[in-house]
């Protein structure tokens, strides 16, 4: 079965799960809100998790509570993820001179967990962590600054993408599908209004968030040649030394698919429905 294919049979039967869940809680509650923070990149340029060209990042979300622990939230989030050889210490990666930056809009379904009984309504159980994992949807259009201009990567094929048939490299595509991997803490105030501080990381299936995966191509698969736009940033080492992008050279060096995180600080509105009043006339908020 086919990965895409996967995904939207979890999306299904996760989405399913939710609402079967809910249709026992006692009281449904939705919930908006948006967010904002910072968006990172780990991938074949930056292969030991550093935070130094952490980005901008931000979204609004719709998060329908079920009962006291847990919830299914749906985004629409926003961000930019960057890297750069040279702002490394790895001798290798300075060699190799390449960068990229990307703009990344997610749309993510994730199912929640709250540790904690969570409830708005109580001076009692106002706050609680949580963790969560879904499915979620990006696109992605990596770019690369060469001579003061901005150009998208994915046209230009500059692992050979654009001669398969001599490569054997096939274009990637601009959207793809990831796992999202977050956990927070958020809690209430005046019983509608909610704070959260999260972290997350998406598992994404491609390896080309930063148009590095494989290996340097031969010129004869790029357009234009040697001389083309297409090989000056395919390999970038001869800006600052000796060249070493021969055919069939490892020009990626992660074996793993890239990955992005999003995180930041949330606030949210909470619509409540009214509770009516037990048989003793007390209210049933505590």
């Amino acid at each position: 079965m086919k990965p895409a294919l996967k995904i939207c049979l979890l999306v299904l039967l996760a989405l399913g799960s939710a609402r079967a869940w809910a249709q026992g809680a006692s009281e449904q509650t939705h919930e908006i809100g948006v967010w904002g923070g910072i968006t990172n990149y780990f991938g074949d340029l930056n292969t030991k998790t550093s935070f130094k060209f952490v980005r901008p990042g931000a979204g609004v979300f719709y998060r329908y509570n079920i009962k006291y622990r847990g919830a299914w939230r749906t985004s629409v989030n926003w961000g930019t993820a960057e890297f750069s050889d040279a702002g490394t210490k790895t001798a290798w990666n300075l060699q190799r001179n390449l960068s990229f930056r990307s703009q990344i809009f997610d749309i993510s379904s994730v199912i929640e967990f709250n540790f904690f009984k969570y409830d708005k309504g109580s001076k009692k159980h106002w706050y609680t962590p949580f963790i969560g994992t879904g499915i979620a949807m990006f696109f992605f259009n990596p770019q690369a600054q060469y001579n003061g201009r901005w150009y998208y990567l994915q046209p230009l094929g500059t692992e050979g993408q654009n001669d398969p048939s001599y490569s054997g490299v096939k274009k990637y595509r601009l959207f793809n599908f990831a796992i999202p991997i977050v956990g927070g803490f958020k809690f209430s105030f005046k019983r509608n209004w909610n704070i959260a501080i999260e972290a997350g990381v998406r598992k994404t299936f491609t390896d080309y968030l930063d148009d590095v995966s494989g290996k340097y191509p031969s010129y004869a698969s790029l357009p234009g040649g040697s001389a083309g736009l297409a090989g000056a940033l395919s390999d970038r080492s001869g800006e600052v030394g000796e060249k070493i992008g021969k055919a069939g050279y490892q020009r990626g060096q992660s074996p793993k698919k890239d990955d992005y995180f999003f995180g930041g600080i949330s606030i949210s509105y909470t619509i409540m429905k009214a509770r009516c009043p037990t048989t003793s006339g007390v209210s049933t908020y505590k």
